[in-house]
């Protein structure tokens, strides 16, 4: 452990890394901790989990000095980052409080619905799911484009203005496609709504809009969506950075329709230790082995199953709804998901699949992003677990 000394010098000269900033407030050194974590999250060098990890040590620090706005600011910062995050259960009830306080005031939620059910579901241009839909993460002020797309109707569009700490009931009404399906959609203007009262259901209909967001993968004449174009793709997997402005989104690869024309790619662990399971009705592991590292996971296998095993009907839930729109939805899902010390899920990945289904592969993976198992040693490495999900005609 370097000691008190050699830590606040290290903090006037700027050298600390995140772990050397805690140790200045674990020895009592609250202001030399604040100045050490202001510089590094400044720095713009950290990694995203580090960024989780100064933030809420700032959201302490600054409580500790009785600088409540700043320690609201600094909890903004880090529920930015990951709508779910929560604190450490030995932390000061207070802060969690004020954490909680912080998420109700700027957080918000959206039930995408349409008629008829079970429509495409992009926002700002990214592919999230299938009708009816909700969304979270989304950031207090912050303009949203929600377009919906189903075959033989046209699509439609509208504007969503989140408001923090409400879930925004959203209703989208598709009319049938013209007959004449050669002529392109006028571009995306004055038909758009704003959803300016958050809680009231919004309709709308006969939006127009431009497709150029969506590449070669949808029409864009008023006929919509080319399903065909995307169930041919099966599998997908991208690694590129989001611009889509929802808390979260750098949790996991985003994924947007482009992407889904991508073969599977060969996906190499960058984590510390990898856990395989058995066939997903099995609920047997096959085998647990974790890679050489100082810092390896301890988590064990029985401990991840029954995070697994808690979140079947949410699974459950998303299958029989793609279910209804693609009777023949079957086969299996291979997804990689990686979890931090803190039990967070930093990415899922679809490994292989022969569903031939993105959409409903994407809300798969879309929702294990949102689970959580329990903490470890924040010192110890991150976990990778495949696990393959078996679908035969409802569960």
């Amino acid at each position: 452990m370097i000691n008190a000394l050699t830590l606040a010098c290290a903090c006037i000269v700027g050298v600390v890394d995140v772990d050397e900033a805690m140790d200045l407030y674990e020895w009592g050194d609250i202001p030399g901790a604040i100045h050490a974590l202001e510089e590094l999250v400044l720095s713009g060098t950290l990694s995203f989990d580090e960024r989780l990890r100064a933030y809420d040590r700032l959201g302490s620090a600054y409580y500790a000095m009785g600088r409540m706005e700043m320690a609201r600011e600094a909890y903004l910062e880090l529920l930015s980052l990951d709508s779910h995050y929560d604190l450490n259960p030995g932390a000061n009830p207070r802060l969690r409080e004020l954490l909680g306080d912080v998420r109700s005031e700027n957080i918000a939620t959206a039930m995408i619905s349409t008629v008829p059910d079970g429509a495409l579901v992009t926002v700002d241009g990214e592919l999230l799911g299938v009708a009816p839909l909700s969304i979270e993460g989304l950031t207090d002020g912050t303009s949203y484009e929600v377009v919906v797309y189903a075959s033989g109707y046209r699509p439609e569009s509208m504007v969503l203005e989140a408001r923090g700490g409400l879930n925004h009931q959203v209703s989208l009404s598709l009319l049938p496609a013209l007959p004449d399906t050669s002529s392109t959609a006028p571009a995306h203007g004055a038909d758009s709504v704003a959803a300016s009262v958050p809680g009231d259901s919004v309709q709308h209909g006969s939006g127009q809009f431009s497709t150029t967001g969506l590449v070669n993968l949808i029409t864009s004449t008023e006929a919509g969506l080319d399903v065909g174009a995307l169930a041919d793709q099966g599998a997908f997997e991208s690694y590129r950075e989001s611009s889509l402005q929802l808390s979260g989104t750098e949790r996991i690869p985003a994924v947007d329709v482009q992407s889904l024309a991508m073969s599977s790619m060969s996906v190499e662990p960058q984590a510390s230790g990898l856990m395989v399971f058995a066939d997903a009705g099995s609920g047997e592991p096959t085998s647990v082995s974790g890679v050489s590292s100082d810092r390896g996971s301890s988590r064990d296998a029985e401990d991840v199953m029954a995070v697994l095993a808690e979140q079947q009907t949410s699974v459950t839930y998303i299958y029989n709804k793609h279910l209804r729109n693609d009777p023949l939805l079957s086969g299996t899902v291979v997804v990689e998901i990686v979890i931090q010390p803190s039990g967070r899920v930093s990415e899922v990945s679809i490994l292989d699949s022969n569903t031939y289904n993105p959409a409903f592969e994407l809300e798969l993976a879309r929702e294990i992003q949102n689970w959580r198992f329990g903490a470890v040693d924040e010192n110890e490495g991150p976990l990778v677990v495949v696990r393959p999900f078996n679908f035969s005609g409802g569960f």
